[in-house]
């Protein structure tokens, strides 16, 4: 199953951002459903529109976002106490924590988290020296977290590994060692999965939608299991279903023409 992780609750965004500090439940719950509808499986929660307020509207979109959704939710911030608030609310099967890396201070803080809730954890390929750009670099940070994490009684099941996307219009090969990277992982550790945040990719060009799919479609070939994207773009679901049909991953088909006779195919 392909692990969708919605987007727009996100605070950063302008909208959100007022429509929560105005307590507005109904915009929040007709967000939630929009991305349900088009075929989420995770929704994703990020309370930083303000680090002074943070605690409080994550709290307060935890209690509206639970009672609009049966879907698992994704806690994204990064402060550590942040993620316990919501994870204290509502702490369903498949629940994800956005996000760990190899930092020292992360994994202190972050690590006693995921194993007290017993959740699942996106790893950023990120450590004390930075975000690295080369194939060398993402595999031996997503080497060393899958140890540490299964020394932690973390199995690979519960870990979703981002190798963080850089944008190509300043380093062009990035698709390219992504995708080398992708692949090594999923023959490496073949019971985890790879959960990509996509929009990084086009930064800084135009129409970055058009790019989006098509490094989406990619991905999915490659061996990627799971994104967080927003659902409702036009064409994105579309892609996700066509990529995984043609990339042998739809037995039969099934999902996608399941997703035709609903009406969801453009």
């Amino acid at each position: 199953m392909f692990t969708v992780i919605a987007e727009r609750i996100n605070m950063t965004r302008k909208k959100i951002r007022e429509e929560v500090w105005k307590r507005n439940r109904e915009f929040i719950i007709s967000e939630v459903t929009k991305q349900e509808k088009a075929g989420a499986t995770h929704i994703d929660i990020n309370a930083g529109g303000d680090p002074q307020k943070e605690i409080e509207d994550m709290i307060w979109l935890t209690n509206v976002v639970s009672k609009a959704t049966e879907l698992p939710l994704v806690f994204d911030s990064a402060n550590g106490k942040v993620i316990e608030e919501g994870l204290g609310i509502c702490n369903r099967e498949k629940t994800i924590v956005n996000s760990i890396t190899a930092e020292k201070n992360k994994i202190n803080e972050i690590l006693p988290i995921v194993k007290k809730y017993s959740t699942a954890v996106t790893v950023l390929t990120m450590d004390d020296s930075g975000m690295p750009s080369d194939f060398d670099g993402r595999m031996n940070i997503a080497r060393n977290m899958v140890k540490l994490l299964g020394a932690e009684g973390i199995v690979q099941d519960r870990i979703y590994i981002d190798t963080l996307v850089r944008p190509i219009s300043t380093e062009p090969m990035q698709a390219r060692i992504v995708l080398e990277t992708v692949r090594a992982i999923k023959k490496e550790f073949p019971g985890a999965h790879l959960c990509f945040g996509l929009s990084n990719i086009s930064f800084g060009l135009p129409q970055r939608n058009n790019l989006n799919k098509v490094f989406f479609a990619m991905l999915i070939e490659a061996g990627c299991d799971g994104a967080i994207i927003d659902p409702t773009e036009p064409g994105m679901m579309n892609t996700l279903l066509s990529a995984r049909a043609v990339a042998g991953f739809d037995e039969y088909c099934m999902e996608y023409i399941g997703a035709y006779r609903k009406g969801k195919l453009e």
